[in-house]
């Protein structure tokens, strides 16, 4: 019991880690992890997202995390309607064992629009993953001969490095509610790991390290002022066991260009994250394309190790948007 005890601190504080999920600053872009009631739920026809995150630079062991999202959607045309669908990657790595996650998501939504400027939709995230660790910079008690450490000497542990696959579910609801094509407000709740899957190293001994159910709730707010100018606001709390987590956001969109074709908007704001972070960020919409970055200020008491140094966080995002043809008009024959 204690050398699995032991291998549990080696690994890079697990139970922290195995007590939340990836996490990024500006979640707003992230919706394979935030709600996979939005996904395909957009101004678009299909949208790639991309997520990268490097936290806590200034530690000999960094964290680094991935996202990636393809979603698209079909509007029905009996009723309006929207089906949303996706796929998606996740992974996951940190400490010196490399204790990663990797996650393949399938998403699904479907969305009604009730009177003019009610919508309601709901969705589910079935997913495949998979821990794993790198044996190579673990140490062991039993490989300390009482005066020098022998790597050739067994670990005389038992568990499994590359851990085991699993299958994991998740579901969410949204509403929205759209006073202005650039003035609406969002809510959302969601559940993750509804299914309590089992991601234990030592499977084969019959120990279990379930993973525990995530609550999330989610919230935004777009204002138009004027012509060129719109106030963002978001906020999210989630809570996982004993980890918790509570982000707000506040952010300016100046609409620099508004020829089509050619349409330019600067995004300006920062995020704080409870007890932990002040996030700046900045970033451009420009056509299709969508660019932001972002940077943790540490705040927290891990500061006089980071020196505040949190971590960058870029995402990139592409919407494509089909042009609808145009009506073709019977000219009337001339006699």
């Amino acid at each position: 019991m204690f050398k699995r005890f032991t291998f549990f601190i080696a690994i890079g504080i697990w139970a922290n880690l195995s007590a939340q999920d990836l996490h990024f600053s500006q979640f707003y872009y992230n919706t394979l992890n935030l709600s996979p009631a939005l996904s395909g739920q957009f101004d678009g026809n299909h949208r790639v997202t991309l997520n990268v995150r490097n936290q806590w630079l200034a530690v000999p062991v960094p964290y680094t995390t991935f996202s990636f999202l393809y979603d698209a959607n079909t509007v029905l045309s009996k009723n309006k309607d929207v089906i949303g669908y996706g796929i998606g990657l996740d992974y996951d790595r940190a400490g010196d064992s490399k204790l990663s996650l990797a996650k393949l998501v399938g998403t699904v939504s479907y969305a009604m629009t009730v009177g003019k400027r009610h919508t309601v939709g709901i969705g589910f995230n079935p997913a495949i993953a998979q821990r794993r660790l790198s044996e190579g910079e673990l140490r062991w008690d039993n490989q300390w001969t009482g005066d020098k450490y022998d790597p050739s000497i067994s670990s005389k542990e038992t568990y499994t490095p590359t851990g085991t696959f699993f299958f994991d579910l998740g579901t969410s609801v949204m509403y929205q509610y759209t006073l202005k094509p650039r003035t609406k407000i969002g809510v959302n709740g969601s559940l993750y790991h509804i299914n309590r899957p089992n991601q234990s190293f030592y499977s084969n001994s019959g120990i279990k390290e379930q993973l525990p159910i995530r609550y999330l709730g989610f919230i935004d707010l777009s204002v138009g002022v004027g012509q060129y100018f719109d106030v963002l606001l978001a906020g999210i709390y989630q809570s996982q066991d004993k980890y918790q987590e509570l982000v707000g956001s506040g952010r300016i969109r100046l609409y620099l260009n508004k020829t089509p074709g050619a349409v330019l908007n600067l995004l300006l704001g920062c995020n704080w994250r409870r007890d932990d972070a002040l996030i700046p960020n900045l970033g451009f919409e420009w056509r299709n394309w969508l660019i932001s970055g972002s940077y943790d200020m540490n705040t927290s008491p891990f500061k006089s190790v980071t020196t505040k140094r949190g971590g960058p966080e870029l995402a990139l995002q592409y919407n494509y948007k089909a042009v609808k043809a145009l009506k073709i008009n019977k000219k009337c024959p001339i006699y």
